[in-house]
């Protein structure tokens, strides 16, 4: 049960802070900054973080 929960908290976290990061890229002016490194940078640091809730638990 503790597995499935961790599972269901990890993905719920992806959607929620890729779903913000998404509509972040498209409501920001072009800027190459920002849409090469920060916001790719953002989805990698939350795809770990998913991945570290997913492993250990919160």
């Amino acid at each position: 049960m503790k597995k499935v929960s961790q599972h269901i908290i990890s993905l719920s976290y992806l959607l929620v802070s890729w779903g913000l990061l998404l509509s972040l890229n498209f409501s920001t002016a072009p800027n190459v900054f920002a849409h090469l490194i920060a916001i790719p940078f953002l989805v990698i640091f939350t795809g770990y973080s998913a991945h570290l809730i997913f492993r250990k638990g919160l």
